[in-house]
């Protein structure tokens, strides 16, 4: 009896880690993470200032960010069951191990907890205009699985931006709280042009990498895609164009990074610079990798390449800091 119940946990347990795509939470946790322990903090403690957000502030920003994103990972799947059936029948969790209406009430409960954790948050900064940048998360990723995932371009840009976003919405925070003590404001605004800079880069970055990956995820998808009449851009276009178009991004990514390289050399920032290499590495690997003709393991060896180079990026920033105390 007491096997048999922990059995079932456990399996429960699995296929809902599988629905909220726990490795993608987790890396989105990660990255939160750095930005506020990795950058933030060592920064203001090199200044010799106290935080002027707190945990508890921070903890509900990152609840936020995570429930809601979990949520966007449900509403996708109810609405690609018929296509998920097709590209990928072993992973199938919604309308086989958990029920479209659970699936429903866990993807509005979600959404719930996390508005509210992150209207606690903007309200405790003074700043309330933050929480749509929740609504909006939650409203494009409803939209995105609703009615952009199946249109070209579009559907990619917008989970693009709403990976940048993840970058950005940290130091948001960051920003206004620091608004709300001017002494601590005046302190910390010489290192503001350098922090902004650093943000933005890394905001492109994601969104650029993001991109990468979503169209070689379409193209990887392309089978279920074609049969429920979708119109991604490998559909569309042809894989022999979206090859090209690939191929595009990650030079122009290669070219970026290149500059941004160039701006940490000039500014000192040499363990950054050395790191970016590594970087620049996995972005010629994806670009050497990338199948001439659609292979389907292939191309989800290339998405997986993909999400380790937008990690690889994100991690650079606890390099930044040393530098930075001296500028």
């Amino acid at each position: 009896m007491g096997k048999s119940l922990l059995c079932r946990i456990k399996t429960q347990f699995t296929v809902y880690a599988r629905l909220l795509r726990w490795i993608n939470l987790l890396m989105i946790l990660l990255i939160v993470l750095i930005i506020r322990y990795g950058f933030f903090l060592p920064l203001y403690m090199a200044i010799g200032l106290a935080s002027p957000l707190s945990h508890t502030i921070y903890f509900l920003v990152v609840l936020s960010i995570v429930l809601i994103t979990a949520a966007g990972y449900i509403v996708n799947d109810i609405y690609d069951q018929k296509i998920d059936r097709l590209n990928k029948p072993t992973r199938l969790v919604i309308g086989q191990a958990v029920s479209v209406s659970r699936g429903w009430i866990l993807y509005v409960a979600l959404n719930i907890f996390g508005l509210i954790s992150g209207g606690i948050a903007a309200l405790q900064i003074e700043q309330p205009m933050l929480l749509w940048l929740f609504v909006l998360s939650f409203g494009l990723l409803w939209y995105y699985s609703a009615y952009l995932k199946r249109k070209p371009f579009w559907g990619n840009f917008l989970v693009s931006f709403l990976s940048a976003l993840v970058i950005i919405t940290p130091w948001l925070f960051e920003f206004y709280a620091l608004l709300l003590k001017p002494d601590e404001w005046i302190a910390f605004y010489r290192f503001y042009p350098h922090v902004n800079y650093i943000i933005l880069s890394l905001s492109i970055f994601a969104f650029i990498s993001t991109l990468i990956r979503e169209i070689i995820k379409d193209a990887e998808d392309m089978e279920g895609d074609q049969t429920y009449e979708c119109q991604t851009l490998p559909i569309i276009l042809g894989w022999e164009t979206t090859h090209r178009i690939l191929q595009a991004l990650i030079a122009l990514m290669m070219i970026l990074l290149a500059m941004a390289q160039y701006w940490l050399r000039s500014h000192h920032y040499n363990l950054a610079f050395y790191w970016y290499f590594t970087v620049q590495f996995l972005s010629i690997r994806l670009l050497t990798v990338l199948p001439a003709d659609v292979n389907k393991n292939q191309l989800h060896r290339c998405s997986s390449l993909a999400k380790i180079t937008m990690l690889a990026g994100i991690l650079g920033i606890l390099a930044l800091i040393p530098p930075l105390f001296s500028t």
